[in-house]
């Protein structure tokens, strides 16, 4: 089971209205898109922030790792915002590179702490929800918004289909670490080869046996959805 499968179903807002915590999370990503302030995104984070934690009760270390992975991707793109070239610029920093002159400007480090606050907002409004509510509730608020159920499907379908792809990725990673597989750089490099190619197979048996099993369910090409 996911991390974040595991702290929605365990939280401690897992039995509150699905439709009120979606709206709320959406919400929270509107306010930051409309508003365009800062000091709004903060507030957002804030409460997202202390609802995920002192409400729900998911643990600050589990919270934060999970930040972790969309703060990296960020973190590049904000560097390549507020690194800027021009001659008629006047830097608060600058450095030379290949005899050009780079650096950050107050104009671009502003612009870059808005994306950065705008992003963690609609971050933090994502988790709330998908930290404090189960896919089968959301599917059920789905329907109720009456989403297509194409739409609907392809989620399903994606979810199932991210769970495969790590159980698959964690028995082979398992299995070449206990022998040893990644014991030093060369072992490394060809397990992770083998991994790449074993990953593909393997999903690929497990995408025809989900196909197989569908159609002994006389899946049809629409799945029946609860209310």
């Amino acid at each position: 089971m996911l991390l974040i499968d595991k702290y929605a179903y365990t939280n401690n807002l897992r039995n509150y209205n699905p439709m009120a915590k979606v709206l709320f999370a959406i919400g929270g990503i509107f306010l930051s898109l409309i508003f365009n302030s800062v000091y709004i995104d903060i507030s957002i984070i804030v409460v997202m922030t202390l609802l995920i934690i002192a409400v729900a009760k998911i643990p600050i270390k589990s919270y934060f790792k999970l930040l972790l992975v969309p703060l990296g991707f960020l973190l590049i793109s904000i560097i390549t915002i507020i690194i800027t070239f021009s001659k008629d610029s006047i830097y608060i920093y600058s450095f030379t590179l290949f005899n050009k002159t780079f650096g950050i400007t107050s104009s671009s480090l502003k612009q870059g702490l808005k994306l950065t606050t705008r992003v963690v907002s609609s971050i933090s409004s994502t988790y709330f929800l998908i930290l404090t509510t189960p896919l089968n509730d959301l599917i059920r608020v789905f329907n109720k918004l009456k989403m297509p159920d194409l739409l609907i499907e392809l989620i399903i379908l994606t979810y199932r289909a991210i769970f495969i792809f790590l159980e698959e990725w964690r028995n082979i990673y398992v299995a070449q670490d206990m022998k040893f597989g990644y014991d030093g750089l060369k072992n490394s490099y060809n397990s992770i080869g083998l991994l790449v190619r074993n990953l593909f197979i393997r999903i690929f048996i497990r995408y025809k046996d989900m196909i197989t099993t569908l159609d002994c369910k006389l899946y049809e090409g629409k799945f029946k959805l609860g209310d």
